[in-house]
């Protein structure tokens, strides 16, 4: 008999309690989350994993070898974080808790404590579908359209072998009709693969007429697609890029693509390089930068940098140099600024809108320069700052300050930390203030007591009553309003709900700060929140994420107002005529006017910022400073950028 059956429900047992007796819960949690003694080390805090936690609600007690969230109520031992974090069953998290402590564990033929695996259907039917969809790329006729595309984007054939790209053809029963019983429709539906039919009864496969992009855990098993509908499809109407949604072993936001693939240059480079889309990682790969790895198109998240520092020290972001890619800078920074992360970040030089096409122009080398020299995430934002706001000047210094400290002031879990000491001297010493003027600023800005003016978040600090009549107050201003800023920012909106997955567009070209109305910059915060998440923002979803009721009237205002105004039609007839799509469909062309004027206005505001400084350089006659050539270079470039679009001065 071999020993590995011969495994009793007590051995399984010992087992078990061996590798709990040896996991120390507060260093495993630790790997994972930063923690925060509090009570002489009798307890431990920090921000929960598990819900979207601004103050820290997560307690490990190293006593009992427990931990809780006293909001969301989630809590166990060693095991069940594993399983919860990793979102994988007992099994597996035995397996790397004893991989981890150093515990042999025996092979059995089932599963301990009668674990039933509910997720190898899913796997098998995705791997299926994988398998079908690169061999259609292949060696198909049908195939022959992806194929000429793929050349087209410079995808060599060893790429499309590694990653195993592939291709469903237009037909929207064709994985059904290759399906041929093996797996049940339920199989099919619950992995993401077909959907509820528009026509009455029956299914529809839902990735039609698309390029596919498998995603692969850490262990390089399927677990959802990307997909990219080709340039000459006859469905114009519908979104550019389709990604599956969340299952039982798939979630978007805990998940990191080609991680399977990078892991061990990662471990031996001690780095990783972190993309925005899948497409640029694989590109990325084909160069030869083997350590990156991609975000699904949202941020990244808690739970992504915890798998990452598992085998890399310094991780370091890549971003598009425009306004989507500093905004998306921000909010890592404020994310991810009191871990203990060697975090860096890249902006790609002007001109280029993403890391392939920043390869194709100039080589690997060029490009591994760029990842060498990255700054520290601090520093990346703080020169951002010093070349918005200038250096040499007492007002440019002081907006510097500013906005450095309203950053630190957003941080959770730095407050009094020996990281924010050093952040805090290092600001001092580059803006030219004390210490300790910088200090006490930042404590006005976390009392809510800032005596600059600021934009203060629409749902502010005032009491109660005040705060929700001016609420009120505002959006019954905006219904009621005429001014061309105001509907010019209530179309985007009206777009918006119409045609919710424009907001990958609308989240590149615009930030927040760019909307002048209050409750509607509220609205696209909470847009992109949602988006950052995985979700698009649906009318009904965006309800569901505020409990503001001013801002609930809102939206449904809005909402009724695209329907009067019969936007849904006009998307549709700009579709039928051939309009623009080169971004999102039926919707761009009608989005990109609107998103183009509110680009213009932004630089327009930013004409009259640099005009104001430059009226008060009376030195200007005796000579130019490197700041004042650089304000007078983006003037000439704003004015060269009007005479194109024919603005009258």
């Amino acid at each position: 008999m071999h020993w590995e059956r011969a495994v009793s429900v007590q051995a399984a047992g010992d087992v078990k309690e061996l590798v709990r007796s040896r996991t120390d819960i507060v260093a495993l949690i630790g790997e994972s989350l930063t923690l925060r003694p509090e009570r002489g080390g009798r307890l431990f805090k920090g921000l929960c994993p598990f819900h979207d936690d601004h103050n820290p609600s997560f307690q490990v007690n190293p006593e009992r070898q427990t931990y809780r969230c006293w909001v969301c109520n989630e809590g166990g031992d060693c095991f069940s974080f594993v399983m919860k974090y990793e979102n994988i069953g007992f099994r597996e998290a035995l397996v790397m808790l004893a991989r981890r402590a150093g515990v042999e564990v025996p092979t059995a033929q089932r599963s301990f404590d009668g674990e039933k695996v509910e997720k190898t259907p899913l796997y098998d039917v995705l791997g299926w579908a994988a398998n079908e969809f690169h061999h259609c790329l292949q060696h198909s006729l049908q195939g022959e359209r992806a194929r000429d595309y793929l050349r087209s984007r410079n995808f060599r054939a060893e790429t499309i072998e590694k990653f195993r790209l592939g291709f469903h053809p237009d037909d929207g029963h064709w994985l059904q009709e290759r399906n041929r019983g093996q797996f049940p429709v339920g199989s099919l539906l619950g992995a993401n693969l077909v959907t509820d039919s528009d026509y009455g009864t029956g299914y529809y496969d839902r990735f039609v007429d698309r390029v596919m992009f498998p995603v692969c855990d850490e262990r390089g098993r399927c677990v959802a697609f990307g997909a990219r509908i080709l340039p000459d499809t006859r469905h114009s109407q519908d979104a550019k890029y389709l990604n599956s949604a969340d299952t039982p072993v798939f979630q978007k936001n805990r998940l990191i693509f080609a991680l399977h693939h990078a892991r061990d240059a990662i471990r031996k480079s001690g780095q990783a390089v972190v993309m925005e889309g899948y497409a640029d990682c694989i590109k990325a790969h084909q160069a030869g930068v083997v350590n990156a790895v991609a975000t699904l198109g949202t941020a990244l998240t808690e739970s992504q940098v915890a798998l990452l520092k598992r085998s890399a020290r310094r991780v370091v972001l890549v971003y598009d140099g425009d306004k989507a890619g500093q905004d998306a800078a921000r909010k890592a920074i404020e994310k991810f600024l009191a871990l203990d992360l060697d975090l860096r970040i890249v902006t790609l030089p002007g001109g280029f809108k993403d890391p392939d096409e920043f390869l194709d122009a100039h080589g690997v080398s060029a490009f591994e320069n760029l990842i060498e020299q990255a700054p520290e995430a601090w520093e990346h934002q703080l020169r951002y700052c010093q070349q918005q706001y200038g250096s040499s000047s007492i007002d440019g210094r002081l907006r510097t300050l500013d906005e450095m400290l309203a950053l630190l002031s957003v941080v959770p879990g730095l407050t009094g930390t020996v990281r924010e000491n050093a952040l805090l001297a290092r600001l001092a010493q580059r803006v030219a203030v004390s210490e300790s003027d910088a200090r006490r600023r930042l404590r006005e800005l976390r009392q809510g007591r800032a005596s600059a003016p600021s934009r203060k978040a629409f749902a502010g600090d005032a009491p109660a009553a005040d705060e929700s009549a001016r609420r009120r107050e505002a959006v019954v201003s905006l219904q009621r309003s005429v001014k061309k800023d105001d509907l010019l920012e209530t179309e985007l909106f009206e777009i918006l709900f119409t045609a919710p997955h424009t907001i990958e567009t609308v989240r590149r070209e615009i930030g927040t700060d760019d909307l002048r109305n209050e409750p509607l910059r509220e609205l696209l915060a909470i847009a992109y929140d949602l988006w950052d998440h995985g979700e698009e923002p649906k009318l009904n979803r965006l309800l569901s994420a505020t409990e503001c009721p001013q801002l609930k009237s809102l939206a449904v205002w809005i909402d009724e107002r695209a329907a009067g105004r019969n936007i849904a039609g006009l998307l549709a007839q700009e579709a039928a005529q051939g309009g623009s799509r080169e971004a999102d469909g039926a919707s761009a062309g009608l989005l990109q006017q609107v998103l183009s004027q509110l680009t213009w206005r932004r630089e327009c505001d930013g004409q009259e910022q640099r005009r104001g400084r430059l009226a008060i350089r009376p030195e200007a006659a005796a000579g130019l400073d490197p700041e004042l050539r650089d304000l007078l270079q983006q003037a000439s470039s704003f004015h060269q950028q009007r005479a194109a679009r024919q603005v009258p001065t």
